[in-house]
């Protein structure tokens, strides 16, 4: 329990770029570190003007990656592989019985997004 307390309030912010100017309606993938050696592959998404940060990895797993460019219905992140959507607002599947997607939390800096991972 101690541990679990410890990691929640060391969570680091990482700045990203840029992040914050993503366009309405999209997701841009951002790797922290090299996703095959230990980092993490991010995607941001930007509905109703807030850009939310999801894992990529699709959390019904077996390689499904969530993908970037335009939303599904200008509001769905979605991972091809298994054609699941999520909402980046809660990291929820639509409709589906899965596992929400890990959701990080973001904070907006200028044009740039600190990401708390």
């Amino acid at each position: 329990m101690l541990q679990k307390l410890f990691r929640l309030f060391s969570r680091s912010g990482v700045i990203v770029p840029g992040g914050a100017t993503l366009e309405e309606g999209t997701a841009r993938s951002v790797d922290l570190g090299d996703p095959l050696a230990g980092g993490k592959r991010l995607i941001l998404c930007k509905t109703d003007g807030e850009v939310h940060v999801l894992d990529a990895r699709c959390p019904h797993e077996q390689g499904g990656q969530i993908q970037t460019g335009p939303l599904e219905k200008g509001k769905y992140a979605i991972c091809p592989l298994h054609r699941y959507l999520f909402d980046p607002k809660t990291g929820k599947a639509e409709g589906v019985a899965c596992a929400p997607a890990r959701r990080y939390k973001a904070k907006r800096i200028g044009d740039d997004l600190e990401v708390f991972v």
